[in-house]
């Protein structure tokens, strides 16, 4: 019984030794990168998404009160600004509404007599 309490009281000089000079190790491993920061002010502000199409109805009001055909709807597509255009007639609206598309309202004999977005 003496023997082993003397090996226990050997160890624990040992371990309290060992703490302290793995401490700084330790601690050192929880530190942050001394290097650039991901977020920080060296890096460039992330790419701006442009979208270059824009919908403007009133753009198309030399139109009005003419035969829509493809040539015309394409014109007013390029005036507007608009991704796409579409006839429709009055009341009409295609779906899924989409903001970038020019609707050319119509009237029986397919004249436009309006426009919007949508």
């Amino acid at each position: 019984m003496r023997m082993h309490h003397l090996l226990l009281s050997s160890r624990r000089p040992r371990r309290r030794l060992l703490l302290p000079a793995l401490l700084p190790i330790l601690l050192a491993a929880c530190q942050a990168p001394s290097g650039p920061r991901p977020l920080g002010p060296d890096v460039p502000p992330p790419p701006q998404v442009v979208d270059a199409f824009r919908c403007n109805a009133g753009e198309s009001r030399f139109a009005l009160g003419q035969v829509v055909t493809p040539a015309l709807l394409d014109e007013a597509r390029d005036r507007t600004g608009a991704r796409s255009a579409v006839t429709v007639k009055a009341g009409e609206t295609p779906s899924p509404a989409d903001p970038l598309r020019l609707l050319i309202q119509v009237d029986a004999q397919g004249k436009m007599n309006g426009a919007r977005c949508g």
